[in-house]
């Protein structure tokens, strides 16, 4: 599974999960990992983005919003190609750049396995690692 980090999260955190996640995962559940920034430029546009993962298929999108905007264009984009989509709880929003880091290389491994377990969700991810991911 490949991971693309939305714009609503800083572009250096794709390294940081790269670089921790080497030899910790077999092959196959781990693929790219990267930010939005690095593929389509900034300040893309959702629908195209989401469109040319869709194409690509095996990618899962790890966001800081619940792609509420347009009309709900973007859901739309997510259901039809199967995408899946973590979200970070708006909890995490109030949080120090540091503490946020931090909690999601704890996240990370569960995030990984999830996305590898299923198809075409949309999943909430609470501030806690101790929780559970949240069907939206």
């Amino acid at each position: 599974m490949n991971f693309l980090l939305d714009e609503n999260l800083p572009p250096n955190w794709s390294s940081v999960l790269v670089e921790a996640s080497r030899r910790q995962f077999p092959d196959a559940m781990l693929g790219e990992v990267g930010h939005i920034r690095d593929r389509f430029g900034v300040s893309a546009q959702d629908t195209v983005w989401l469109d040319a993962l869709g194409a690509e298929k095996n990618w899962a999108v790890l966001s800081g919003d619940a792609f509420r905007k347009r009309q709900g264009a973007e859901r739309r984009l997510i259901r039809k190609h199967g995408i899946t989509v973590f979200v970070l709880q708006p909890s995490w929003s109030s949080r120090r750049y540091w503490d946020k880091l931090s909690q999601l290389v704890l996240w990370w491994p569960k995030i990984v396995a999830q996305a590898n377990a299923v198809e075409a969700s949309t999943f909430e991810v609470p501030w806690r690692s101790s929780g559970r991911f949240r069907q939206i």
